[in-house]
């Protein structure tokens, strides 16, 4: 399971390149969130534009600021070749972003009573050594001692035999109790308690709390995504100082992959749906902003709490895998963020900093100057 396909999301990261399209807000923003008119003038968009290309970023770039946009463009290839370019309602996989929306599903059914954070791991999985003392915050925290090696089985499993396979893999280090360790094994775990107190799958939960209420049009899971305008292709990077894309090497994901990123990385969202979704988090429309709170506060010395990375000036989210990379940063009140789609990871030049940098000006009010 992703195990060891996303890069740990609290790694440093860079740039990226190349061209494209920019559409505005169409019939997917009609309801729920809905931001105003751009307030942003010409020379900030030519000036975020010019530093992306510089930057060598390949996929779809969202920027809003107090619930208005501020720059929508994309950039290359969705597809090289059947040369169809990247668009700002095109689809890439979020990957471990998605870690914070499994979160968000297991403190709604905290809010609903049906377990808490101190609920122990052993109510679910009993035969998990130490799970009497593996708290439900230490799962969401990653702070449990739990551990995982290797990607997985490599056969097509369902939900719930991934969650077995995972049962009867994984590690509990009983010394590493209490300390934060960035292992995705907890989401896969967190994911197969939804569907145990829902009595659903937990793609049919997903999609019942998440993409329907909040009309996203372009979401889903990886494993059923059709082939459509909007689809995209990840790209291989061929050597680890690659810095400009070149498409050589479209990354051909098996459904074994897809399967076993239960929870914790196989969502696609265009950047506009990933952008809503966060924001009806952080606006209290899925869990309370109390919870929302309770949720994100950071476990021991880690910044990393409920899914989310804790910076002073609001969340971060990241992740990587099967040729894409998702970077989103966004306020605490969900009305400024920026995110940066891609399907063309290059570790040389990864998108994370953009994204930071771009928030930061964002987030001071000053665009100018990008380097």
């Amino acid at each position: 399971m992703i195990f060891n396909r996303h890069l740990n999301e609290n790694s440093p990261v860079a740039p990226k390149k190349t061209t494209h399209s920019n559409s505005g807000h169409r019939n997917n923003e009609k309801r729920g969130f809905q931001p105003k008119r751009k307030l942003t003038d010409a020379s900030d968009i030519r000036t975020v534009t010019i530093y992306l290309k510089k930057n060598h970023f390949v996929g779809s770039a969202l920027i809003v600021k107090n619930d208005r946009f501020l720059y929508r463009k994309a950039f290359g290839y969705a597809n090289y070749d059947q040369h169809i370019k990247n668009k700002t309602t095109s689809q890439f996989q979020i990957l471990s972003i998605q870690k914070s929306l499994t979160a968000a599903c297991i403190m709604k059914l905290i809010q609903e009573k049906r377990l808490s954070l101190k609920t122990p791991l052993s109510r679910f999985y009993p035969h998990i050594p130490n799970s009497n003392h593996i708290r439900i915050r230490n799962v969401l925290d990653m702070n449990s001692g739990l551990s995982m090696n290797g990607a997985g089985s490599n056969k097509q499993l369902s939900e719930r035999k991934v969650v077995r396979y995972a049962t009867n893999h994984l590690l509990s280090h009983e010394r590493m109790y209490g300390q934060w360790r960035y292992q995705p094994v907890n989401y896969v775990l967190l994911a197969g308690i939804i569907s145990r107190l829902m009595r659903t799958s937990y793609h049919q939960y997903f999609d019942k709390t998440l993409i329907k209420p909040l009309k996203l049009k372009n979401s889903g899971f990886v494993q059923n995504q059709p082939l459509t305008a909007n689809k995209t292709m990840g790209y291989c990077y061929l050597s680890s100082s690659q810095v400009t894309p070149n498409y050589q090497k479209p990354f051909q994901e098996s459904l074994s992959a897809m399967n076993n990123e239960l929870g914790t990385g196989q969502v696609y969202m265009s950047a506009f749906d990933l952008f809503k979704v966060e924001h009806a988090l952080l606006r209290g429309k899925i869990i309370s902003s109390a919870n929302v709170k309770r949720l994100h506060k950071p476990g021991n010395p880690s910044t990393y709490g409920g899914g989310v990375y804790n910076q002073s000036n609001g969340i971060r989210s990241h992740g990587v895998g099967y040729g894409y990379e998702a970077s989103i940063l966004i306020s605490r009140n969900g009305k400024t963020g920026v995110v940066l789609l891609s399907n063309d990871y290059r570790p040389a030049v990864s998108i994370q900093d953009l994204a930071i940098t771009l928030f930061d000006k964002v987030m001071t009010n000053r665009v100018k100057p990008l380097k």
